[in-house]
């Protein structure tokens, strides 16, 4: 071998070491991290080649709205108007059963319908709350709607929020 074919060779051998070492380090230094915190975090796939899953595919698994492909089987309106039948004929189970489960006043809110029951207080309950109802903003899986209410001579807007569960049932989510 003569002196410009070693050259070469040393030269392409190095250059191999240079781009091995900078492969290396860019896997095992930054790729390998980051794509192990995307797979923690259920952005990419635990299965080779790791690869990070679409937009569509996380839509998918991890919904931003609950229930927004849920059909609708009982309106908001329908609720609305169940909850009342519910206080006109003093019947606690069906009231508790208009209210959202997954609420986070669902508890205080069942808690104040049952010491209204317990008191006898269902029929004034009815009164307070009027047949119609007026939507204010409904969205996929939320709504809202709303009543005026008189007092000291003055309309008050009282607002009543609906969630749609699992069912396709609005309920009710504050009162």
């Amino acid at each position: 071998m003569n002196k410009t074919t070693k050259t070469w060779l040393a030269m392409g051998v190095l250059i191999l070491i240079a781009i091995s070492a900078a492969g290396y380090i860019y896997f095992w230094q930054i790729w390998w991290p980051v794509k192990q915190v995307l797979i923690v975090q259920g952005l990419a796939s635990v299965d080779f080649p790791w690869r990070n899953y679409s937009p569509a595919e996380l839509n998918k698994m991890y919904p931003q709205i609950k229930n927004v492909d849920v059909p609708t089987r009982v309106t908001p309106e329908e609720t609305y108007a169940k909850f009342r039948e519910a206080l006109r004929t003093n019947n606690l189970a069906l009231a508790l059963e208009q209210l959202a489960v997954e609420s986070k006043k669902d508890k205080e809110t069942a808690d104040s319908l049952k010491k209204f029951y317990n008191e006898n207080k269902f029929g004034e309950l009815y009164l307070y709350y009027p047949e119609k109802i007026q939507k204010e903003s409904m969205g996929e899986s939320i709504a809202s709607f709303y009543y005026l209410e008189m007092k000291a001579g003055r309309n008050l807007r009282q607002s009543i929020e609906f969630t749609k569960d699992a069912n396709g049932d609005w309920k009710m989510d504050s009162l």
